[in-house]
């Protein structure tokens, strides 16, 4: 399958560095044209940051635009593609300034003519386009040659910024004019045909594989419903010759709740198992491929008494059949539950570990770190990518894709040292897994460990790093120790009271306590204490040299009831 249409795609970003890296690094990336001096990624980021000072209250001062023509057209020389991606740059700029019924671009009717709007972008290229920083590269490593323009949002001359509201649609409206300009296959807008506009990551997918899977399935479902089929030959040919798992869902009263579909995009799991795309019909596309649509708008045929018992068995045999690329292997398909009761695909393991080598571009794993590191901005970077690390796998992402989340990271780690950061991201959620199933015994050791630590320890916090101040609390990264009264009370962030115990001094300088309250104890907490009293011997020595420091005392505690 080819793209049919020019593919535009638009964004605002914080990061010149990340950015250019991505597209000039690529290879067999050019540029083509734009106004800056520099070739290389220093010296394009060290124009962008001066132009991006005239304005520092732009939180994503960076503009991406990219632009694909369909192999299906006539091949552009450089400075055809140039002169497209530059025109494609200056109308979408012209149309973020219109104001009114002018700049409402999905209503023909009322809209900037066509005429008018080329006029102002012929005029804003000559006198104003200058004072934008901006360069375009050509890259020709996929199945479509396309054009990335990076470009600063600020003005060189009056520091003002692009306004980006509305930019997806104010790019889609460029690229049809542009495609009558250049006599290239001209194509209606989303809103003007039956197909949702294509969703960011969908276009990713455009950039990287040539089409999405949505817009694979939503083709398949056409071809095949073009012989008005009965619904279960309609969900066995989806399989057979495109690959397309179609499972139908039913209520507990019998009728049909509805219909999903799920292709193989390239991702997989971390067992290297390929991790499908799904979509239910109504949200792959809302005009005809929910259950009910397939039957009035595509004429697939169900009736409940002849297809419900042929459709669950296609469901509960497509729900374990293995899937292999179409476009690598030729399906040996078999649908004879009489003989074996299974849909058998070739297996090829080989083939199935090849797929560990990472989908995400560039520019994804750096949103996906953007991502998973919000709320850690405060933290040391270490600190923070370990984080990083952690949510990502505990949200499904496989090992070899948070390795490139981590490269994305400010602190540019290489692909061993992601690597280690992933591993300790695996151990810690081991622990933590193992956490949850310690045995009551266990679990009282794990509280009772820690309170004989922790309690000494923070009294001599309290008692030599707070002494000479008027605090009763003292901070650490993710958590807080707080003497009120007679009480520590030691609080995490997002885990709530960790204990909070009530200290008395006896005899010859030692300690007795209590617990009041001692909440779910993690391992991590063991390891921060342990941290904690280095830090205080490190203290005490180094403000008491001429004396051997004393040790913090280790009692056991009284009266203790957990």
């Amino acid at each position: 399958m080819r793209i049919s249409e020019m593919i535009t795609k638009i964004k605002a970003n914080k990061s010149f560095r990340g950015t250019t890296k991505y597209v000039i690094d690529k290879e067999k990336a050019k540029i083509i044209g734009g106004n800056m001096y520099g070739q290389t990624t220093n010296k394009l980021v060290e124009q962008f940051t001066l132009s991006a000072h005239l304005n520092p209250q732009i939180k994503d001062p960076c503009y991406h635009l990219m632009l694909s023509v369909p192999k299906t057209d006539r091949t552009l020389n450089d400075d055809e593609l140039a002169n497209l991606s530059q025109r494609h740059f200056a109308t979408v700029i012209v149309l973020s300034r219109l104001k009114g019924d002018e700049s409402q671009v999905k209503q023909p009717s009322k809209r900037i003519s066509d005429s008018k709007l080329n006029q102002l972008v012929d005029e804003f290229i000559e006198s104003e386009l200058p004072a934008y920083d901006f360069f375009i590269a050509r890259h020709s490593d996929k199945k479509h040659d396309h054009t990335h323009i990076v470009a600063s949002r600020v003005n060189n001359l009056d520091g003002k910024s692009i306004r980006t509201w509305n930019n997806y649609a104010y790019s889609e409206h460029s690229a049809r004019l542009l495609e009558r300009e250049f006599q290239l296959t001209q194509v209606q807008s989303s809103w003007e045909s039956k197909h949702k506009a294509m969703t960011r990551n969908q276009l990713e997918r455009v950039e990287r594989d040539g089409l999405p899977g949505e817009e694979i399935m939503r083709r398949a479902i056409d071809k095949v419903a073009e012989n008005k089929p009965k619904m279960p030959q309609f969900i066995e040919q989806l399989w057979r010759k495109h690959q397309v798992k179609a499972i139908v869902s039913y209520y507990g009263h019998g009728g049909v709740r509805g219909i999903k579909f799920g292709i193989d995009v390239g991702s997989v799991n971390e067992d290297g198992s390929p991790r499908l795309l799904w979509k239910q019909g109504g949200n792959l596309n809302k005009y005809k491929c929910s259950f009910k649509k397939l039957q009035t708008e595509l004429g697939v045929s169900y009736d409940p008494k002849r297809d419900d018992a042929e459709i669950k068995r296609l469901s509960e045999m497509l729900e374990t059949a293995q899937i292999l690329p179409i476009n690598q292997q030729t399906i040996n398909y078999t649908l004879s539950t009489k003989a074996t009761g299974n849909l058998q695909t070739p297996t090829n393991k080989s083939e199935s570990m090849s797929k560990m080598k990472s989908s995400l571009t560039s520019e994804q794993a750096l949103e996906l770190y953007r991502h998973y590191s919000t709320g850690y901005e405060r933290e040391l970077v270490t600190d923070r990518d370990k984080s990083v690390a952690a949510k990502a796998l505990k949200d499904g992402q496989p090992t070899h894709e948070v390795e490139d989340i981590l490269k994305a990271s400010p602190a540019l780690w290489s692909a061993s040292e992601a690597r280690a950061l992933v591993l300790i991201a695996e151990s810690n959620l081991e622990l933590q897994q193992h956490k949850f199933q310690l045995s009551p015994t266990e679990k009282q050791q794990l509280k009772q460990e820690l309170l004989t630590l922790a309690v000494p320890v923070a009294v001599g916090i309290i008692n030599h790093l707070l002494k000479d101040s008027d605090e009763n609390t003292l901070r650490f990264k993710q958590s807080t120790l707080t003497k009120q009264g007679s009480e520590l009370v030691y609080t995490h962030d997002t885990r709530g009271e960790i204990f909070r115990v009530e200290v008395n001094k006896i005899h010859q300088g030692k300690l007795e306590y209590s617990p009041i309250h001692v909440g779910e104890i993690e391992r991590e907490d063991i390891d921060h204490w342990h941290k904690a009293k280095g830090v205080l011997e490190e203290y005490l020595q180094s403000t008491q040299p001429l004396q051997q420091p004393q040790p913090v005392s280790e009692t056991k505690s009284k009266g203790l009831s957990l």
